[in-house]
């Protein structure tokens, strides 16, 4: 992130002059990703391993309280920046509806070309178009001190991330695979 934030804001004029005065640590940003994607996911699977009639049973309730907790997390990141999001939330929407029609697109359509089968590639648009909104506000906060417009996009994003996911399986889940299932034979 560090490598691609300088290439981008370089090859622009008006942000050039920025980087003069903002300075990401990688080691500190691997950090902030480890702790709040490697350790939550090393866990997860520890836990389904070692303790599988319990995670079993806590699934649903945790899955339910981090949807809420990354629900609020954006709703705070919003309000603080309420100024923000009034004055450019149409344009981020546009943006930001347009950029995950062309992830999810670009996911299936490259999956499709690898080979993939149709379950494959579900899964691969999905995968592609939907981005960790939680991780990029801690990112956003951590290193950009909470910039307004940042905050605003990535709380949209996050928002429009659910709304598209539900709409694309929700359209998908009316679709039989073609192919069908991997794994399960056809009667």
């Amino acid at each position: 992130m560090p490598l691609n934030f300088a290439f981008w804001g370089g090859i622009h004029p008006t942000a050039a002059p920025l980087l003069k005065t903002i300075a990401l640590d990688p080691l500190e940003m691997f950090g902030h990703i480890l702790l709040i994607i490697g350790v939550p996911f090393v866990l997860g699977i520890w836990c389904a391993h070692r303790f599988p009639n319990w995670t079993a049973r806590f699934k649903k309730p945790v899955r339910i309280l981090s949807f809420l907790a990354l629900i609020a997390f954006i709703v705070g990141a919003i309000a603080g920046n309420w100024r923000y999001f009034l004055d450019y939330v149409g344009l981020v929407l546009l943006a930001v509806v347009i950029h995950d029609a062309l992830a999810f697109g670009t996911g299936y359509a490259i999956a499709r070309a690898a080979g993939l089968p149709d379950y494959d590639r579900r899964a691969v648009s999905i995968e592609v178009g939907i981005r960790n909104a939680g991780l990029g506000l801690v990112i956003i906060f951590s290193f950009f001190g909470g910039l307004g417009g940042m905050a605003v996009v990535a709380g949209v994003w996050g928002f429009w991330d659910i709304i598209a996911g539900l709409i694309l399986a929700g359209w998908w889940a009316r679709r039989p695979l073609q192919g069908g299932v991997p794994g399960i034979e056809k009667p």
